[in-house]
Parts: C-alpha cells; structure tokens; sequence
C-alpha cells in the first residue's frame, strides 16, 4: 500500500507543529480547551494564558491576568516568549446586564492590545487566529461605530470611545454588547489582511465565527435572554433562535477548538483575512435568503 501523496504532506506538516512555539489565551476551558489538548498531541509547546481558573494540561507555562486591563495584559506579555509561532486569541466573556464595558474591554480592546504588542515576536509567517460569532455577522451594518472603534490607536483612547458610548446599547436596533465586541473582531480580522505589519512578514489573521455552543458561557445568554429571569426560560429563547427551525443541536466545544487550530496551522498556509463560521449552515441559511428578496 502507497500512502496517497496528500496524506504524506499532511502528516509532514502537523509534524511541524511539534517544534512551534504556540500561545494560546482562554485555555481553560471550552473552544480553547479542546484546542489546547488537540495542540499538546501534535507536540506543540504551548503557553496558556487564563483569567482565573487554571488550566489542568501539561503545557509549557501558564499565566494568569484580567485581560480587560491594560497593567495586567502587560504583565502577562512580560512572561510570554519572545519568539511566538502561532497565537490564539480565544478568552472572552458573555452577555451580561451592567457590564457593556467590561465585555468590549475583554472580547476586543484587550484583544487587540495584546495581539499588537505582541506582533513583533510572531515569526514570519506565523499566524494570528481568533473567535468571533456568528454574532458578529453582520458587522459591515454597524461600520459608522465599529469603525469608530477600530479608528482608536491607543488601548487608552479605545477605553475612552467605549465609555463615551455605552448608551448606543439601549438605542433601537443596536447590537447587544456581545454582537458588538465582535463584530469588532470580524471586521478588525478584515482590516488588517493585508496592513504592512502582517503582510510584510507574511502573517496571516483569521477567526472562527462559531454558532451556538455548548460552553460555560451558555448560562450567561440563557440569563440574558430570558423572558421570566430563569435559565430554563432563557435556554428555551435559545433553542427557538438557534435550533428549532432545522431541529439541531448545539455544537461541541471540540467542533470548534479543533477547525481552530487547523485554521491557525500551516495546514492552512494560504489562508488569510476569513471569518470561517462554524455553524451547520446557519449563516449560509442567512446568505441564501438575504438574495431571495
């Protein structure tokens, strides 16, 4: 028997991820978890970054940080490698009442103050993934304050737009504090495909826009949503947007931590600047319908 030719490549190119140098944010728990443990078997040697709970992997080192403040994501970046191969940027927070700056701040200024600092250390052609959401999907929509946000060049002045516009949340029509934070994501993602800094050096920059999954911020969107305050209500709200109109399941942690590191691998070598939504379909199911008319 002849190991197809594809298959021969393939397996030379994971090998290679056993000499990376991998950070990863987020680690312990969901997507990023399951990415974690998927990189540990490839012999990658990854350092976790986490807000509170430790991660229980063997990985390289860890370290712990409020990654929506700006000393504390410095402090984190001091004990992080100065040669990075690939870097996950997976931590983020739910929707939860009273708390619109704490979730920007997380999901994406912190995001990006981290990645820009850090860029310098990622090697050439090296790699920079994300996770978005399909709650970002509609960012191109919302461009006259996402792109107010992205305009911002310093975390500080980011901080300051966040604050000064914390009431476009209660307007009509407007995105959740989550759709917005990454709808900043999405777009960011986008912007920066072919900026000198990444480019130049041949970095590539995506995300995974997973859908409905089964994580531990689950709770917080049921609670969000909820009609009468109880979970039971609010997963109820959940299932009937996401689920029932093609009588589906939520996807596992591991249907997204996994496509995540392939994403970010030399498996993907050629792509750069996506949003891949990992969702069965549903934001295909939105395209098609949005031609219809």
């Amino acid at each position: 028997y002849r190991q197809p030719e594809a298959l021969t490549i393939m397996d030379d190119i994971l090998r290679t991820e056993r000499h990376k140098t991998v950070v990863i944010t987020g680690a312990a728990s969901g997507m990023a978890y399951c990415a974690t443990e998927l990189l540990l078997s490839l012999g990658a040697k990854v350092y976790a970054v986490v807000n509170s709970k430790p991660c229980d992997l063997p990985v390289e080192a860890q370290f712990k940080g409020n990654l929506s403040v700006k000393a504390e994501i410095d402090n984190v970046i001091s004990q992080l490698p100065e040669k990075i191969d690939v870097l996950f940027m997976c931590h983020g927070v739910g929707l939860k009442p009273d708390r619109e700056k704490f979730i920007q701040m997380t999901n994406f200024v912190g995001q990006r103050y981290m990645v820009e600092q850090l860029l310098p250390r990622i090697v050439d052609g090296g790699s920079v993934t994300f996770i978005s959401s399909t709650g970002g999907y509609g960012w191109p929509g919302n461009m006259a304050n996402v792109g107010a946000l992205l305009k911002t060049e310093s975390f500080e002045e980011a901080e300051k737009w966040v604050e000064d516009h914390i009431g476009m949340f209660a307007e009509a029509g407007a995105p959740d504090p989550y759709q917005f934070s990454k709808q900043c994501v999405s777009a960011y993602v986008k912007s920066k495909t072919r900026a000198p800094e990444f480019i130049g050096r041949k970095i590539r920059i995506n995300a995974i826009g997973p859908s409905f999954t089964e994580t531990a911020i689950i709770k917080d969107f049921n609670l969000a949503v909820s009609k009468d305050g109880s979970e039971a209500s609010g997963a109820n709200v959940m299932y009937e947007l996401f689920l029932k109109s093609w009588n589906g399941r939520a996807g596992k942690p591991e249907e997204m931590g996994w496509p995540l590191v392939i994403f970010g691998s030399d498996l993907c070598s050629y792509l750069s600047g996506q949003i891949i939504y990992i969702d069965f379909g549903m934001t295909g199911e939105m395209d098609w319908q949005a031609v219809q008319g």
